[in-house]
């Protein structure tokens, strides 16, 4: 009976030894378990920690930054001010610098136009021993073209006045030659120059109303056949309010050869070409020079046409004289 009764107890004892055991068991496996997660979120913990420090240190270091940004920006913004004013007043500057140098520019073009309208070579066609047959075609010829010449006439008939006037009229200067062209008379001596001198501004005074004050000696100032002293001539007209003219560039019409048309044009422009200023060009408006006539337009379209101004002879024309008065 006892035998049986320990063969049943067995089992109470294993099961409390197993309670026993498992009771010591789970509690130690919890708390290994409890340190482990312990363990677990403490290293996480610290981890956030760290991450939280970094992030904190990395936000002071952007703030940092950004200050440092917005200081250089200001800074940046005040130079641009201080540059925006000073282009402002630059721009203004500048502006007014425009304005100066437009002014200026246009200042120096038309200084420029008028030097190199002063600069442009002149031409000033003259016709001696007029008037003639031929004066009224010559005229002509002129008031086609609109060009303006100088007549240097001798003494004339009732009959040429009417040129005469027309000249003037037309708007071409008139200047004295002589009275007869004969230089015997002319030259013989001062009291003979000075006479046919006043003779002839009085009939064309008479004839056309003008204070004639333009002279060219008959042959020249630089004739040889004067028996008077050129100076004296000279002298004469000067003191007497009279301006001479000679020339520089001829036709070659009254040198006795009979030149066609066209070489008397290729005579005058090889002298006017060759001139290195204004020319002044002899020709001769005669009863038996018709050449010299029928030369003229082709000359003048020559001369235009190569960029040459043609003038008649005024106060401001530059002289042309082979002999000037001695001081």
């Amino acid at each position: 009976m006892k035998e049986h009764s320990k063969k049943n107890n067995k089992p109470v004892k294993v099961l409390i030894i197993f309670m026993l055991v498992l009771m010591c068991i789970v509690p130690t496996g919890l708390c290994l378990y409890t340190m482990i997660r312990m363990d677990g979120l403490e290293q996480k913990l610290n981890l956030l920690i760290e991450r939280e420090s970094e992030r904190s240190e990395n936000e002071a270091a952007m703030k940092a930054d950004f200050d440092k940004s917005l200081k250089v920006a200001d800074g940046l913004a005040e130079n641009l001010d201080r540059e925006a004013g000073s282009a402002i007043e630059k721009d203004s500057a500048e502006v007014k610098i425009l304005s100066l140098q437009s002014g200026f520019d246009s200042d120096i073009s038309e200084f420029v136009e008028e030097t190199a309208a002063t600069q442009k070579k002149k031409v000033y066609l003259t016709f001696d021993d007029g008037p003639s047959d031929y004066t009224d075609e010559i005229l002509d010829v002129l008031k086609e073209e609109g060009v303006k010449a100088t007549f240097f006439v001798v003494g004339a008939d009732e009959e040429h006045f009417p040129a005469l006037k027309r000249i003037v009229k037309e708007g071409h200067t008139l200047g004295i030659h002589s009275m007869t062209h004969e230089y015997k008379t002319i030259y013989a001596d001062i009291e003979s120059f000075e006479e046919d001198v006043s003779s002839m501004h009085e009939m064309l005074y008479n004839v056309t109303g003008v204070d004639v004050k333009y002279y060219r000696f008959p042959g020249g100032s630089s004739n040889k056949v004067s028996k008077v002293d050129i100076q004296d001539c000279i002298k004469y007209l000067t003191d007497n309010g009279y301006t001479y003219f000679d020339w520089n560039a001829l036709n070659e019409d009254a040198t006795g050869k009979n030149y066609s048309a066209k070489e008397l044009n290729a005579n005058a422009l090889s002298y006017i070409r060759s001139n290195k200023g204004d020319s002044v060009v002899l020709m001769h408006d005669l009863n038996g020079l018709s050449n010299t006539r029928e030369s003229l337009k082709s000359l003048i379209e020559t001369l235009k046409n190569e960029g040459y101004e043609i003038l008649p002879i005024t106060d401001s024309t530059d002289l042309v004289q082979h002999r000037k008065l001695k001081e």
